[in-house]
């Protein structure tokens, strides 16, 4: 019997050169499978859109870069995003939104009102000169008013609003360094719902709720519009007017509004059942 040793085969020499190169590849492999991982936010040139879909209720912190210019996509932006040269930068931390088409903004929880031109914002009368109303729109300055912005007004058909009184606005003039204007007449200087609210109630809340109630999939509004009827008018500045049948109704709105500032949808349906039944009952 003879014994055999088993031989293994030669072990090749590895170069220094391939050493380098295969960890070469494997760095850029590394960095293909990051690039393939990023944010939405980061990849925007690469969506034939001025900002992706993919971005939409999404967490978004300021100086991320969101989305950018396109002419032949033309778009609507609001509070919490800027635009920067080409890039639509995001200016506050929240939530990206769009309620309606081609409208973006960030939802974010603030009490300081900052306006932005064409904010929808309920004022207050505080004083008239000459022919300028002025306004208290909740921000660091007062708004300046025309007796003109109104439809149909004129030098010889003027309306006599008193001090005091409460109207529906829409921010014409927002810039740092000058008071804001507000008007009671949409683009097409017509009222559209803009001018003097009457009677009804007035209410503060956060300015985040009040974006809320302007959405039309507002489930706290929908829930209440089946238990009783009433009129409500939602300003970007965090004040709400509503105007019911009854005392007890106006109470039970408003508090229904209030509370459902952090609540689900399905919560807040439970919510205004279990209010409606002691107000309505």
């Amino acid at each position: 019997m003879t014994n055999t040793k088993r031989k293994d085969p030669p072990k090749e020499s590895v170069d220094e050169n391939d050493v380098e190169q295969i960890e070469e590849e494997e760095a850029q492999a590394e960095e293909e499978e990051v690039l393939e991982t990023e944010s939405p936010m980061d990849t925007v040139e690469q969506e034939d859109a001025p900002i992706p879909t993919s971005a939409i209720d999404r967490v978004v912190l300021p100086g991320e870069v969101v989305g950018k210019w396109m002419e032949n996509h033309p778009i609507r932006i609001g509070p919490g995003l800027s635009q920067i040269n080409d890039r639509i930068v995001v200016t506050k931390a929240g939530v990206l939104r769009r309620p309606i088409t081609k409208y973006f903004w960030v939802e974010c929880h603030q009490k300081r009102y900052v306006p932005t031109q064409d904010d929808m914002v309920i004022g207050i009368i505080t004083e008239r000169h000459g022919d300028n109303y002025k306004v208290d729109i909740g921000c660091s300055q007062v708004a300046t008013l025309s007796i003109l912005a109104f439809e149909g007004a004129s030098r010889k058909n003027k309306l006599n609003i008193k001090n005091g009184s409460i109207i529906y606005c829409r921010v014409t003039l927002a810039n740092k360094d000058m008071e804001p204007e507000v008007a009671c007449v949409s683009t097409r200087n017509k009222s559209e719902g803009y001018g003097e609210l009457n009677d009804g109630y007035m209410f503060k809340c956060g300015i985040g709720l009040a974006y809320k109630l302007l959405r039309d999939d507002c489930a706290v509004l929908a829930s209440l519009g089946r238990v009783v009827p009433f009129e409500i008018a939602a300003g970007m500045n965090g004040r709400v007017w509503i105007n019911s049948g009854s005392r007890r109704h106006t109470v039970l709105i408003t508090n229904a509004i209030i509370n459902s500032e952090m609540m689900p949808d399905d919560q807040t349906k439970m919510m205004v059942d279990k209010l409606s039944s002691y107000f309505t009952s």
